[in-house]
């Protein structure tokens, strides 16, 4: 089924002025069982002088019983899975090499009806054993 993924996140480095991301993209959803998968793609500029350099992104999402996986491919690859009271660790690739990740879930509410597929968590984000972030990411899949 095909609809609409919008996602705001906001991520607290440690210096009172939250990164604010805001997404909305066409995206594709299926069901596996009690799983529900949702997936887009998008385009990211891969160049610092913004020429016509882009490459692209792509995204799946899986929600099931409480827990929200977040996983993504291209130039940066990672796969991050939220669920209440659990750390998780992985590997974060990107062009400048390999680095360890840690998600540790602070809250999780998912809410699936037949008029929207909706996650909320909030997490901390560390990298290398280092704290980078307190996060909070909303997210909402609309059907046509």
């Amino acid at each position: 089924m095909n609809g609409t993924i919008r996602i705001v996140g906001a991520h607290d480095h440690g210096d009172g002025k939250p990164e604010i991301v805001k997404s909305e993209h066409k995206a594709h959803y299926t069901q596996e069982n009690l799983n529900y998968i949702i997936t887009y793609s998008d385009d990211v500029d891969t160049s610092e002088d913004s020429a016509d350099s882009s490459a692209k992104v792509y995204h799946r999402l899986e929600i099931g019983e409480g827990y929200l996986r977040m996983m993504q491919t291209g130039d940066i690859n990672s796969d991050l899975l939220f669920r209440l009271g659990e750390i998780w660790k992985t590997d974060y690739q990107t062009p400048y090499g390999l680095m360890k990740m840690t998600a540790i879930t602070r809250h999780l509410m998912l809410e699936i009806s037949s008029k929207k597929i909706s996650a909320h968590v909030q997490y901390e984000l560390q990298m290398d054993g280092e704290k980078i972030s307190d996060s909070k990411v909303r997210i909402s899949f609309i059907p046509d």
